[in-house]
């Protein structure tokens, strides 16, 4: 892999500038843009207080913190999904990297920055991946504390450890982080334009969403199959759950690229993203789900793309085969597997979601029952299972959430606290979590993020800084229990189990902005 240059001052801040504008380079029609406007720069008062419910007893396993509670878990969700993906899609060097064009900075910069008691401060050495590899060691080739604390050349990965097979699972779980991180950043708490706070992380907003858009049009141009019209990995595999989360992030990057967009709007790349939606759920709609991971990430694209798609009929269709899906293969499931049971969580209550059912709500909860007998509350984890890989650990949670969140209110209070204790034994405990984020401690946060305490950010059993240990702040491919203790048993950064928790985590709620569950459609 050829690594970029380094880059001068000023080229690099144009080169950050317009990244937000990479859409340029990503299609034979370049956009036009049309200068923001530039009203009179004003005061703001930052936020100062998040709402923190009141402390409780921890979750009641052995070795746990007993001040880490729900609110707990939320914001360290929270830290841990946001410094998941950005050191790895912007420093570790783990894919094909891309550089942007150079012109429109003024431009870009004017989006989210015009006031002059809130200076733009750029990270340097960034290496924005196109197209991300399928894994690779997590332990950095440099020391962090040789360059500052925003130069991102001190995040680079080892490339002889790389597995460069580009899966499209990997690419599709990556491209739907940064764009639901760019709903995140693009939320109130992080102000105005005009404001004297927030200009970083509007800034890395824009990044985001315009980087997704990068990764999704490599996809299409490299890993699109025009004879079947699916996606396959660069290897020629298929993986059809792969396709069904594909669905789901092009889904989103259509939304954030439409009229709704606000800041992200863009007519000239929201056809092609629209268009490549609506073909690949054409190719899937004959697609019967073999198992409940496939059945749940297809329930949570179709809802997905009906509560997005533009045409009335697509809509209705996948709508329609959503609730097909979910009422052949996860209404009275009939597994003991608990990866299926919690994955089947998720799809029934994405389901549950759109349409406010009670049949689906009540299919959960007997599926969270057979959960409930199996768990072994003292240590947080499920007696059937000791060997836990990333993604197994994304389900989970994610299961557990979609109870808490839509769940019915007979199971919400035991779903919360089982989710409490399996991400406490898993993450924190387990040691899943190789690295702690510099969370609202760190020069990404802004002034405004740093008000709680610290036991709402982090865990006293959490691994020390990327410094100490000298690994990225990313999740373990893979931990195992021995009934006594736990360890990690492949400490390897897998991309597609490693996003997919990271989305999972930044679902935790309450939410910024980024979306767990379409809205209702009429």
């Amino acid at each position: 892999m050829k690594i970029l240059p380094r880059f001068t001052k000023r080229g690099l801040a144009v080169l950050v500038g317009v990244v937000a504008l990479a859409a340029v380079a990503c299609t034979s029609a370049a956009p036009t843009f049309t200068p923001a406007p530039t009203p009179q720069p004003t005061a703001t008062a930052a936020p100062t207080e998040t709402p923190v419910p009141p402390p409780v007893t921890g979750s009641g396993i052995i070795g746990g913190d007993p001040e880490f509670n729900s609110a707990a878990l939320v914001w360290q969700g929270y830290w841990l999904s946001r410094g998941h993906f950005g050191p790895f899609v912007m420093g570790s060097g783990m894919g094909i990297p891309f550089q942007p064009p150079m012109e429109m900075m003024a431009q870009a910069m004017q989006m989210v920055a015009q006031n002059a008691d809130d200076p733009l401060t750029i990270p340097q050495n960034m290496l924005p991946l196109q197209a991300v590899y399928a894994s690779g060691s997590p332990n950095m080739v440099n020391d962090p504390r040789d360059f500052g604390p925003l130069d991102l050349e001190g995040l680079r990965l080892d490339p002889d450890t790389f597995d460069k097979t580009v899966r499209v699972r990997a690419q599709a779980e990556t491209m739907l982080k940064l764009s639901q991180w760019a709903h995140n950043f693009a939320s109130e708490k992080f102000g105005k334009p005009t404001d004297d706070f927030g200009a970083l992380q509007r800034f890395l907003g824009v990044m985001v969403n315009m980087l997704s858009q990068v990764q999704g049009k490599y996809a299409m141009e490299n890993l699109l199959n025009m004879d079947d019209g699916l996606y396959r990995d660069s290897d020629g595999s298929l993986d059809y759950t792969a396709n069904w989360v594909m669905l789901h992030t092009l889904s989103d990057i259509s939304l954030l690229t439409g009229e709704s967009g606000g800041r992200y709007a863009n007519p000239d790349m929201h056809p092609m993203f629209e268009g490549a939606a609506n073909g690949l759920f054409k190719s899937l709609e004959a697609r019967e789900p073999e198992s409940a991971k496939e059945s749940a990430a297809a329930i949570r694209a179709l809802t997905y793309r009906a509560s997005t798609a533009e045409d009335p009929a697509v809509s209705q269709g996948a709508l329609a085969q959503a609730n097909t899906i979910a009422n052949a293969n996860l209404v009275g499931l009939d597994s003991q597997d608990v990866v299926e049971q919690a994955a089947a969580l998720a799809g029934l209550l994405s389901m549950a979601a759109t349409q406010n059912g009670g049949e689906h709500r009540q299919a959960a909860d007997a599926v969270f029952q057979s959960m409930t007998d199996d768990f072994d509350p003292s240590n947080g984890i499920f007696k059937s299972k000791n060997v836990y890989n990333v993604d197994d650990v994304a389900w989970i949670i994610g299961g557990l959430n979609s109870l808490v969140q839509q769940g019915s209110d007979d199971t919400k209070g035991e779903a919360s606290d089982m989710l409490l204790a399996f991400y406490e034994a898993t993450i924190s405990l387990g040691g899943m979590q190789l690295s702690s984020p510099p969370g609202k401690n760190g020069v990404m946060a802004g002034e405004f993020e740093k008000d709680l305490p610290s036991p709402v950010y982090y865990h006293p059993a959490n691994a020390p800084p990327p410094p100490m240990v000298g690994k990225l702040p990313v999740p373990a491919e893979e931990i195992t229990w021995d009934g006594e203790n736990w360890q990690v048993t492949s400490d390897r950064l897998v991309t597609a189990g490693a996003m997919h928790l990271a989305n999972e985590l930044n679902w935790l709620g309450p939410h910024l902005g980024s979306i767990p569950f379409p809205p209702q459609n009429p």
